[in-house]
């Protein structure tokens, strides 16, 4: 009784469609819910994807109207550009991304045939032949293949029959001498060859060769660096090591050499101006090597460079101070401010650059005493900013690899032998003879080449 009551009382629902009654007001339809839609909206962004559209048309039509030279230099570029704006940064060498995937290694190098019942292949006898000595540590230029193997460790033995080409050629194995590096090309010091031929100003004294470790810097690591992959920072990681320092230029000093006489050639240089040539060339060479023995023999360089570093920031820092106090002078002059509040502005400025002056000679001490310290060692024949460049190019190499002392000095080891070859061809001494694997596999090997030059130690590895 009680639900049939309530069911009494209750009112019925409305029926759907029904008006509302009461104060409640009816409810929107889906059409007056939805907000209007701009006027012209719908037209623009149809002609701004059109345009888009066009435009990427346009630039895939350029790039494919492009020969694969071309658009392989474009990548290069572009991939250069991305890793010196990357270099020093966790990013470093994701240029590579934009360079083109070397081929993988042929089958026959990843599994080589072996013959049935050994692990590694056919076994070859013979006698190894000594190294020749060519002033170099041992092992200097077998790395990456820039040193080229001579062969001698395939030769027959005496008395066999079977001599060292005919040998080798017949091997399944063998591999003929290197004469090209696979990153850092013949034309890298081709190129090098030409821009210092360039720098060269024939004169009844000599001439003069306007080459600085600046300029070599920018030639080298910036210009150049483009040539081979990964840029500068890739150039670097790839070369700068003493056994790869070792190995290019045992590749490539006899090219260099002669990439030296065709320049000056090209420039129209006689006989007698391109040995003056050759003598300023190598006077660089041993001046520049002697700079990097110099920071390579201070040993607390890092910290002595730091300590220039923090007093040039300090000085810079007070600069800034009184730069600003300076303006607010000249705003308090500009409001008639009263006499004692610029006379307190004036001693504030005054007090600045008293504190600029002393920063700026703190500065300057510490300098001073960091290229005494180098002078030590060498870089007698380099102003003192010149010197500082280069400690602060090989405290760089240092920071990414603490043994780079040893890539330092090799690279001076091998500016003193190249000094010491333009300097005997400025003197008129017959040309040493190339590398052995400059040669045919059918002359005979070259005699040793002379030692460095005195007070050029060998780099150790």
């Amino acid at each position: 009784m009680e639900l049939n009551d309530t069911a009494k009382r209750s009112p019925a629902p409305p029926p759907p469609g029904a008006p509302a009654e009461g104060p409640l007001a009816p409810l929107p339809g889906p059409s007056e819910a939805l907000p209007e839609p701009e006027p012209g909206a719908g037209g623009r962004k149809l002609w701004l994807v059109v345009a888009l559209a066009v435009l990427l048309l346009a630039l895939t039509a350029w790039w494919f109207s492009r020969d694969d030279d071309t658009r392989a230099d474009l990548r290069e570029r572009a991939a250069s550009y991305v890793d010196s704006i990357t270099e020093g940064t966790p990013l470093a060498g994701v240029g590579n991304i934009l360079r083109t995937a070397p081929p993988p290694p042929p089958a026959s190098v990843l599994n080589p045939p072996t013959e049935p019942g050994t692990l590694a292949g056919r076994n070859v006898q013979g006698t190894v032949a000594a190294p020749v000595d060519t002033g170099f540590p041992a092992g200097a230029g077998g790395s990456g293949g820039a040193a080229g193997a001579t062969g001698a460790g395939t030769s027959g033995a005496p008395g066999d029959g079977a001599g060292a080409a005919g040998a080798e050629g017949t091997l399944p194995g063998y591999v003929p001498p290197v004469t090209e590096d696979s990153r850092v090309r013949s034309n890298f010091v081709a190129e090098l060859a030409n821009w210092l031929a360039s720098r060269y100003k024939p004169g009844p004294r000599g001439g003069t060769l306007a080459v600085t470790v600046q300029s070599l810097n920018q030639r080298c690591g910036v210009a150049q660096a483009g040539m081979v992959a990964g840029g500068r920072a890739g150039l670097l990681r790839y070369a700068f090591h003493p056994s790869m320092i070792h190995g290019l230029y045992n590749l490539y000093i006899g090219r260099f050499l002669q990439a030296l006489d065709d320049a000056a050639q090209r420039r129209g240089l006689n006989e007698a101006q391109n040995r003056q040539f050759h003598l300023a060339l190598a006077g660089r060479a041993v001046i520049l090597a002697g700079a990097l023995e110099g920071v390579a023999g201070v040993t607390d360089m890092k910290e002595q460079l730091a300590h220039v570093e923090q007093l040039a920031q300090n000085a810079v820092d007070i600069n800034a101070q009184m730069a600003q106090a300076v303006f607010e002078l000249d705003e308090k002059r500009a409001a008639n401010a009263p006499r004692q509040e610029l006379a307190a502005g004036q001693l504030r400025v005054d007090g600045l650059a008293a504190r600029y002056r002393r920063a700026l000679d703190e500065q300057a001490t510490a300098q001073r005493a960091l290229v005494a310290a180098i002078r030590k060692g060498g870089g007698q024949g380099l102003d003192d900013d010149s010197l500082l460049f280069v400690a602060h190019w090989v405290e760089r190499r240092l920071a990414g690899d603490p043994g780079a002392v040893a890539s330092v000095r090799a690279a001076a080891g091998v500016l003193r032998d190249l000094g010491r070859r333009c300097a005997e061809i400025g003197a008129g001494a017959p040309r040493t003879p190339p590398p052995p694997e400059a040669l045919p596999a059918d002359t005979p090997a070259p005699t040793p080449a002379p030692a460095l030059s005195q007070g050029a130690a060998p780099a150790r590895p």
